[in-house]
């Protein structure tokens, strides 16, 4: 049987499914699970020709059927140590900090911004260009569809709505 994985020399592990565009710049020592897909262009209404690149720190799990999108110019870019799990789509020009999970059918559109260790529990939406602040708790099924540029708060509902977290 054949190993469906591949490693590069700087320590990623790719499935062989796995699609991986030319404008998409690896860091060290991610993993890439099956039929991910990484540098195809996000939509982008009378937008033609797609030329982003796509940074993606060190140390990150990206699930499987995920989806990580370039913009036209600009930089989709995900931090470090971050978990995407399954079926997570990124849009184009979108930015992720470090050290979060989020969770599985998660679909963060265009030009969004997520801080750091943040927790988005599955099926969250995020609105395009909004922003999410650090050591948040984006509860199930929530969608966010204004700005949470602020820390330490449980943001839940649809719309979502927040509370402050007890340290």
């Amino acid at each position: 049987m054949m190993n469906a994985w591949n490693q590069d020399e700087n320590g990623n592990r790719i499935h062989a499914t796995a699609i991986i565009g030319e404008n998409v710049e690896l860091g060290r020592n991610n993993i890439i699970y099956p039929y991910a897909v990484i540098g195809l262009p996000g939509f982008i209404r009378d937008a033609d020709n797609a030329t982003g690149r796509i940074i993606i720190g060190d140390g990150n799990k990206i699930g499987a059927h995920t989806s990580i999108m370039i913009g036209q110019e600009g930089i989709t870019k995900i931090g470090d140590n971050n978990l995407l799990m399954n079926y997570v789509n990124i849009g184009h020009d979108c930015e992720i900090g470090n050290d979060n999970e989020i969770g599985a059918g998660t679909v963060v559109a265009g030009w969004a911004k997520i801080g750091d260790r943040n927790m988005i529990k599955i099926r969250c939406t995020v609105r395009n260009r909004k922003v999410i602040g650090s050591d948040n708790i984006i509860g199930m099924c929530s969608n966010v569809t204004k700005d949470f540029n602020m820390d330490g708060w449980l943001i839940y509902g649809t719309p979502a709505k927040q509370i402050k977290l007890k340290h």
